[in-house]
């Protein structure tokens, strides 16, 4: 039975789940499916220096997300503390995500790469200020262990429904508006999507509330902090599950323009279509994910989803060169473990928050928060950092003036095989006997739950007291 103030409205669920729009289309879908694609065969960037430009925003990313979350704990205003990052981050989150498109007039490979990776650290910190706090306002809205499947699982409607929509506008609209691999394509959707990624983030802001009680603790210092974080097993479990399923999404959204283009001999349109059929039905599986998080414990609705997916990326590897239907059929059957990829260690993670609430009696989203946010991007950074040298070590040949689709020689073609397929099954496959020690039960929440609502009793003043 959900208690009242555990209970969360249509438009409370919808307006929180709206301000993942832009996190979706951008960080979740356009930056890791078409954004090395873009550097390397758009605007010919050297393989060493992408794979270099990667690893150095990954590692801004190592302070940058923490510290976020860090600072959004410690945030006290009228607004409450995550809210406010929401409302004066969304217009540089938005601007920023245009500006990596830009294309600067020069062919010096030096001047190339430190533009992109300066504007590139630039959107990183903007799309921070904005994605740790969203993040963080996941358990502030309801300690409820079903209400926030639920929850999350709206927010992975718009997730996933919005990014549905990019790739099937770039495949429907903006790819045949211009000629094969015209820069002025990729502007489009940049400048587009950029400009879009400021509405949502501010009906969020407005139709949000924070709990005003959790703006009176006090935080804890920030070596207490990160050692109860280290104490917190159920938080490296669900940071294990949480790498383990979400870097396969992110392998073969790096690899999947590539395998598309050179292996099966798709057209930029064709290519977003396939993708765009992947995140559709993964948008149908919605429900029924949220449904087996609800019967079984979301450990089990993990395994038996991340099974089913690995069994899937394994057909893709017998794929026959140049047969295109096999890979709109495999695409579909992946649908239902990339729905799951999205919502079962998110709807994990918030209850890991109880976890240390009793053992250090504080509330820290914030920098769980942060934690998770540069988990995420990890996993991102580190695929997209490994592609172009696995590529050049494979023989990639990267695309000329005079040739823009060249023919890949038989060993890139197997590394971008092996890239879409084999490796993201193996570590679905380790993820399952991580799951099966996921210690959090829907019986054991409840345990904690009780022990915090006896503590905060105890620790409630007694009325009347003050005025003594």
């Amino acid at each position: 039975m959900i208690s009242p103030a555990s209970k969360l409205s249509l438009w409370q669920k919808l307006a929180y789940a709206i301000g993942d729009l832009g996190n979706s289309v951008g960080p979740g879908t356009i930056i890791p499916f078409w954004y090395s694609f873009f550097l390397t065969d758009i605007v010919r960037l050297d393989l060493r220096l992408v794979s270099l430009f990667w690893v150095i925003v990954t590692l801004w990313d190592a302070v940058n997300d923490p510290l976020l979350g860090y600072l959004s704990d410690r945030t006290r205003t009228r607004w409450g503390r995550r809210r406010p990052y929401l409302l004066f981050g969304a217009v540089p989150f938005g601007l920023s995500f245009a500006l990596l498109w830009v294309i600067p007039p020069t062919d010096s490979q030096m001047i190339l790469f430190v533009f992109y990776t300066v504007v590139y650290i630039i959107y990183e910190a903007a799309f921070t200020a904005v994605s740790c706090p969203y993040s963080a306002l996941t358990p502030e809205l309801t300690d409820d262990h079903d209400e926030r499947t639920s929850l999350v699982t709206y927010r992975m409607a718009v997730s996933i429904g919005a990014g549905l929509a990019a790739p099937l506008l770039l495949g429907l609209i903006v790819f045949p508006m211009f000629p094969a691999r015209d820069p002025r394509a990729y502007q489009t959707v940049g400048y587009a999507a950029g400009l879009a990624f400021i509405p949502p983030l501010l009906i969020t802001f407005f139709g949000t509330r924070e709990r005003a009680e959790f703006q009176t603790e006090k935080p804890l210092p920030i070596r207490a902090s990160l050692g109860f974080i280290r104490r917190n097993s159920a938080f490296r479990s669900t940071v294990a599950l949480r790498l383990l399923s979400w870097t396969p999404v992110v392998i073969v959204q790096a690899v999947f323009a590539y395998y598309l283009a050179y292996w099966t001999g798709m057209t930029e349109d064709e290519t977003s279509i396939v993708q765009g059929v992947i995140l559709a039905v993964a948008f149908l599986f919605l429900p029924l994910v949220s449904y087996l998080s609800r019967r079984y414990e979301k450990r089990q609705a993990y395994i038996i989803s991340m099974v089913s997916w690995a069994v899937v990326m394994l057909l893709i590897f017998l794929v026959p060169r140049g047969v295109k239907i096999p890979v709109y059929l495999l695409g579909a059957l992946a649908g239902f473990g990339v729905s799951a990829a999205h919502v079962i260690p998110s709807a994990m993670t918030p209850d890991v928050m109880e976890v240390d609430e009793l053992m250090s009696g504080r509330r820290q989203e914030g920098v769980y928060a942060g934690i998770m946010t540069f988990i995420d991007k990890l996993a991102r950074m580190a695929a997209l950092a490994v592609l172009p040298l696995a590529l050049r070590w494979a023989d990639y040949v990267q695309p000329t003036a005079g040739d823009p689709v060249p023919d890949q020689p038989a060993s890139a073609l197997l590394a971008l095989r092996i890239f879409v397929s084999v490796v993201p099954a193996l570590l679905l496959m380790i993820s399952v006997p991580v799951a099966r020690v996921y210690p959090i039960t829907r019986a054991h929440y409840s345990q904690i739950q009780s022990a915090l609502a006896e503590r905060r009793a105890r620790e409630q003043p007694v009325a009347g007291t003050a005025c003594d």
